[in-house]
């Protein structure tokens, strides 16, 4: 029925087969009326385990209201999240998929890939400039939190694609404001796992951990600020 509405709305005027399978998601290929292509994600029931859920969806603001226990609407819950997040991200441009629509469990966005081939990840690139792919992951990282006011929560380099030698981050659905309770911890693990790589690399990663110690300073201090003004969050 989802599928049903997203195509009798417009936003999906044809869909193809799956294009990426991974423990959160299925991915399938898709066209829209006028042939942009097109990722459409369903989010399963497999995605993350139940406590794992409660941290990135009940200590969001957003989500204030949620029940605090898990019921069958998570995986729609996930996928409005991401939907939210990822239109937070076009509006700061912020490299990632532009979402398009969302219905229940599924989200639309568009494809980062051409010809019906998706984007590879970071880790699964074969060669590349690692140098100028590290400084633009990094300056990605730093708009995320100073301008989208968002930690990705699950950062590393299998949900980063690069397409035309740029990187795009993707899977966003557990992106939490920079205000949640673990944001701090989070945003050092996402830094943590990206410099390990680029770090494997051979790549210098010390404006990392630099950068690290800047903003994660900075997303306590509005975690604070959040405390004293609850309607204040970001």
């Amino acid at each position: 029925m989802a599928l049903y509405r997203l195509m009798n709305h417009g936003v999906i005027a044809r869909l193809g087969p799956p294009i990426r399978q991974g423990k959160e998601s299925l991915v399938v290929y898709g066209v829209t009326l006028d042939g942009r292509e097109l990722a459409v994600k369903v989010h399963t029931s497999k995605v993350f385990g139940k406590r794992e859920r409660k941290q990135y969806l009940f200590g969001d603001w957003r989500y204030r209201h949620a029940k605090r226990h898990i019921t069958l609407r998570t995986e729609s819950m996930w996928a409005e999240k991401e939907y939210r997040n990822l239109a937070r991200l076009e509006k700061k441009g912020i490299p990632a998929p532009l979402p398009l629509g969302f219905e229940e469990n599924i989200v639309v966005m568009t494809l980062v890939g051409g010809n019906g081939v998706a984007a590879p990840q970071l880790n699964e690139l074969e060669s590349g400039d690692y140098t100028a792919l590290s400084k633009m992951v990094l300056a990605a990282l730093e708009k995320l939190v100073s301008r989208a006011h968002l930690v990705h929560g699950d950062l590393s380099p299998y949900n980063i694609v690069v397409w035309d030698r740029k990187p795009f981050i993707i899977d966003v659905s557990q992106a939490v404001l920079v205000s949640h309770p673990d944001a701090a911890r989070l945003l050092e693990n996402d830094f943590r796992n990206v410099a390990a790589f680029f770090e494997l690399k051979d790549v210098d990663v010390d404006d990392y951990y630099r950068v690290q110690a800047e903003i994660t300073e900075e997303v306590r201090q509005r975690q604070k600020e959040s405390l004293v003004r609850p309607d204040s969050q970001y």
